[in-house]
């Protein structure tokens, strides 16, 4: 590895950065076609995010601190030029880029000195595309700057793909554990499924991804998608299109009614109710995971044992001393509690009996 100086026009920003794979603009792009002007103001936008909103930090950072230099910007030679493509390092030279092109309109860049625009340091990075993805991985899967689960899991994709990695060598490369390889995996399959299902692809979004990486966690689920590990596919495809439509918004044709699963965090209790299939179908009829988990089996049962350890812990605390100087109010509290204890007694008594004739 080599460091440079080069001027900011001789960056350019890689159209193909996985932190772009999950936007709704992303389109693949040709290396031969990176340098078109079309192609780095379309990225450059994409990075930016909307009135620069994914950039503020960074826009805020250098106008206050000018541009410290913290980590390397990483780059490659594009093809026989004076290019450099960006490896590591993509949203700080759109910031660099969105800044000079404010100052060059007369703008305040604040404490940010001009001069990086002409002379910016980078370190060339000579190496295969195959390691070139390890080094990625080794910074945003396994290490401190994680990307987001859809970046990670296509990531971890493309090297048992592409360069057909095992499970093993994937994990042991990367430094993670196995389980995880395969996990990541998993979520990227039933990712790509739900981008291309033509009902419900349309709905994708990079945020959803969690949601999927967490479905694939959980075992109760798998079995009910019908996963097969062996043919990476799902046999049940009936509960698979269920299962978008829970996450996808439903258009009735006058109002779009957000989706029943919107949070990677109601994956949890799905995966509790999902083979009680009244829940689900009140799920459905309402459109609200909440109903169907209070009326499941499954809750209903937990909260009755829930209920019964407070109230064993209760009646542990009550003492001979605090009943005697009970006053007339709490004195009826404790005869109405006492009379549902009579009527629950008997009933119970009446259960043992008939599980003693059956």
């Amino acid at each position: 590895m080599n460091a440079l100086q080069v001027s900011l026009d001789q960056l350019l920003l890689d159209p193909n950065n996985y932190r772009l794979h999950g936007h709704p603009r992303y389109r693949y792009v040709e290396e031969n076609n990176f340098s078109n002007p079309l192609v780095q103001k379309r990225t450059q936008s994409m990075i930016e995010g909307e009135n620069r909103l994914e950039i503020r930090d960074l826009l805020e950072s250098f106008k206050a601190n000018g541009y410290l230099k913290i980590d390397n910007i990483l780059v490659k030679k594009y093809m026989d030029t004076n290019y450099f493509v960006v490896i590591e390092g993509n949203r700080r030279v759109a910031t660099l880029k969105a800044l000079k092109k404010d100052w060059e309109e007369g703008f305040s860049i604040g404490n940010l000195n001009e001069s990086i625009f002409s002379s910016l340091e980078v370190v060339l990075y000579e190496a295969s595309e195959e390691e070139l993805l390890l080094l990625m991985g080794l910074r945003h899967v396994s290490g401190v700057k994680k990307w987001s689960e859809y970046e990670q899991s296509e990531l971890v994709t493309d090297l048992y793909r592409k360069y057909g990695m095992s499970i093993k060598e994937i994990a042991e490369r990367l430094g993670i554990k196995p389980a995880e390889v395969k996990r990541r995996l998993n979520a990227y399959i039933i990712m790509e499924k739900y981008k291309n299902d033509e009902e419900f692809g349309y709905y994708f979004n990079e945020e959803m991804s969690g949601i999927f990486y967490e479905i694939m966690g959980r075992k109760d689920l798998r079995d009910w998608l019908g996963w097969d590990q062996e043919l990476n596919d799902f046999k049940n495809k009936k509960n698979l299109n269920r299962l978008f439509s829970w996450l996808s918004p439903m258009d009735d044709g006058e109002t779009e009614r957000p989706p029943i699963i919107p949070k990677r965090d109601d994956i949890r209790d799905l995966n509790k109710i999902i083979h009680d299939e009244q829940a689900l179908a009140i799920m459905e009829e309402k459109r609200s995971l909440a109903e169907a988990v209070e009326q499941s089996n499954y809750y209903t049962k937990e909260g009755f044992k829930k209920n019964l350890k407070s109230i064993k812990s209760s009646l542990e605390k009550i003492t001979m001393s605090s009943l005697i100087q009970m006053d007339n109010e709490t004195k009826q509290e404790v005869i109405e509690i006492i009379e549902k204890i009579d009527v629950l007694t008997t009933g119970m008594k009446t259960l043992l009996q008939v599980e003693k004739r059956d």
